[in-house]
């Protein structure tokens, strides 16, 4: 029995009675072995929390109170960000960084729904008031909130970010280098304010993030975690149909249908490894993408998460993107500024990395 097939029973899902056990059978061995299969799959404090739930946490106390730490201050850092750029416009959303189970995130990404210039002026904003600026890519500018102290700041661009926490990530579009995969125009409707554990934070819906997150796991990132897993089943198993038909629409609406599928696809086969059967939802999902059982172009033989999937699904992504007017702009653009050596390197070195590396 592998150690993603044990993580996702013990986990569970949404869309089966909770039947954890009040004692579980994991040695102290097998517990940090799969508290790094968790982290890697960025639901190592959903783990933890089952396990100090039933009150089987040990050994794994310090690694529980690290994360806890991390979490909430992780969560005042976007808190504050709302409100800061509350300030000057009400025209963003923390996207990709609220999950419906217990998690540490890398970092607070926040989308603008900004002209260029108006932009410019709200990270300028930030910078003269409590942020300090890291570098800036094709995609993004990488702000530090100076509540974690100038001695703590990574200023490493590649690599970097040590600990999360304090970092944040600042996009005008939603997207890797030049490569717009998302219109952020089909999101805009979808801001909400959103209380959590008091705090409240301007963000994406459900519907509108997880558009995002599942077509983010494809490009750039290459690969769907069960952080994604965990996300897509809790949101849809609360999503009534109309909200169903519009994250379908979403996919529809930007052609990255063939994101939306792999990536769902991905899914039920991981819910259908582990608990028996697909969840109706996630089906309507993939029909109303036009998908189904033939479609689908992933296999999961090897049942080991994160998944990766394959070069070939990438490229189907790009190219059903380039019939979108942005898209294809976008992608041109990255063609044209490839000319640059710098960017070259710095493209073709993240590609590689993705290929290779076992989480991101």
């Amino acid at each position: 029995m592998s150690l993603t097939y044990k993580l996702a029973s013990f986990l569970g899902s949404p869309f089966v009675e909770d039947a954890t056990p009040d004692k579980i059978g994991f040695s102290d061995e097998e517990k940090r072995a799969l508290y790094k299969v968790a982290c890697n799959n960025k639901v190592g404090l959903f783990f933890l929390q089952k396990l100090k739930d039933i009150g089987e946490l040990s050994p794994l106390e310090g690694a529980y109170a690290s994360d806890i730490v991390r979490y909430n201050e992780t969560l005042t850092t976007a808190e504050t960000l709302s409100r800061a750029i509350s300030k000057v416009t009400d025209e963003f959303a923390i996207f990709k960084f609220l999950k419906p189970y217990p998690h540490t995130p890398s970092d607070v990404d926040v989308l603008f729904f900004l002209s260029n210039k108006d932009y410019m002026e709200a990270v300028r904003y930030l910078l003269d008031n409590g942020y300090a600026k890291i570098g800036e890519s094709p995609s993004q500018i990488v702000v530090y909130d100076l509540r974690g102290g100038y001695d703590q700041m990574d200023t490493r661009v590649v690599g970097g970010k040590k600990g999360g926490k304090y970092y944040i990530d600042l996009y005008n579009e939603v997207s890797a280098s030049h490569l717009i995969y998302l219109n952020k125009e089909t999101l805009l409707n979808h801001r909400i304010k959103f209380d959590c554990q008091g705090k409240e934070i301007q963000t994406l819906d459900p519907v509108g993030d997880l558009a995002v997150v599942l077509t983010h796991s494809i490009i750039p990132e290459q690969l769907l975690t069960l952080g994604d897993y965990y996300t897509t089943l809790y949101y849809v198993k609360e999503m009534n149909e109309r909200e169903l038909d519009r994250l379908a629409q979403i996919f529809i609406e930007n052609n990255v249908v063939s994101a939306g599928i792999a990536s769902l696809s991905v899914i039920s086969m991981l819910h259908e490894k582990v608990h028996g059967f697909t969840p109706d939802r996630i089906h309507y999902l993939i029909e109303k993408l036009g998908g189904g059982p033939a479609s689908s172009k992933e296999t999961f033989d090897n049942f080991v998460m994160p998944y990766r999937y394959p070069t070939l699904t990438l490229i189907r992504v790009i190219l059903e993107r380039m019939k979108n007017k942005k898209g294809l702009k976008s992608i041109l653009l990255q063609a044209a500024r490839m000319a640059d050596p710098r960017l070259a390197w710095w493209v073709a070195y993240n590609i590689v990395l993705r290929r290779r590396r076992e989480t991101y």
